[in-house]
């Protein structure tokens, strides 16, 4: 009998200590082999729970590229967060970190960066313990954080002289109006000036505004054209690292010919809105 439930107890540990988290961006599973988190250093979209439960601190910035940090959420002890320049896209979707309960400091990168960031939503409901918070996304939900966070340093949004354009973040709040006059709560709360507060940023102006345009043909082989109702001020052609590939003006026919075949992301931009469609080059 004692050697029967020291077997059970054995298989009951494996199962535990084999448990997994999904990781399916090479990119993101790439930068845990090479800092040393994923200790199976295989590109198998997946590494073990207790391999990034542990994990206080995820330098991601600069020297690498990916488009989700998908399994993020199982990373449970993290503090700090740098998510600077390497090239996510979260368009269109909303990058979930509320289930980091411990994180203190995040650093979600800018327009200035050479893998730029595409960031429409920062959920971060959950997570009381926030102290910095660095970027430009579009929008980041408090609302239930923000009851509990104190000395909160947030330097978000940007001002760009070449263009005199500012991009503002929408930070969504129980209480905007005392949010907005450092009171309460927020009393203690160091924020930069370019933050709307909101009880719902989805009634803000978005600078990400879904924009009303069709891209033809799509797939390209040499150009490509855009359908819509406004007047393009300038069209941007960026490829998977956020690197920008192609610029033009507003024109009938955009030539990618001489663009190596895959997937870009084409950036419009007219004087009320700003929109990315995904472009496959053949």
């Amino acid at each position: 009998m004692r050697t029967i439930l020291l077997f059970l107890v054995g298989i009951l540990t494996t199962s535990i200590s084999a448990q997994t988290t999904n990781i399916p961006d090479q990119g993101f599973e790439q930068a845990l082999i090479d800092l040393g988190i994923d200790s199976d250093q295989t590109i198998n979209g997946q590494v073990l729970t207790s391999d990034v439960a542990s994990v206080t601190s995820l330098e991601l910035g600069y020297n690498y590229y990916m488009q989700n940090i998908d399994g993020i959420e199982d990373f449970s002890s993290l503090k700090i967060l740098n998510l600077s320049e390497i090239g996510l896209i979260y368009y269109n979707s909303s990058l979930d970190l509320s289930s980091l309960t411990m994180l203190e400091e995040l650093n979600l990168g800018g327009y200035g960066d050479v893998n730029v960031n595409y960031i429409e939503e920062v959920i971060l409901t959950n997570n009381p313990n926030l102290k910095k918070i660095y970027g430009d996304p579009e929008t980041i939900i408090l609302t239930g954080s923000d009851l509990y966070i104190t000395n909160l340093i947030a330097d978000l949004g940007q001002y760009f002289s070449e263009t005199n354009e500012t991009s503002y973040v929408c930070v969504e709040v129980t209480n905007p109006s005392q949010a907005e006059n450092g009171q309460g709560t927020y009393s203690t709360w160091n924020i930069g000036p370019f933050v709307n507060f909101s009880n719902d940023c989805s009634l803000s102006t978005s600078r990400f505004n879904k924009i009303d345009v069709q891209l033809f043909p799509n797939p390209a082989t040499e150009h490509f054209q855009l359908k819509m109702q406004e007047e393009i001020k300038s069209l941007t052609v960026y490829s998977l690292n956020g690197k920008e590939v192609l610029k033009f003006q507003n024109q009938n026919s955009y030539d990618v010919s001489q663009l190596p075949a895959g997937i870009y992301f084409v950036k419009t931009e007219t004087s009320k809105s700003t929109g990315i469609q995904k472009l496959i080059k053949n």
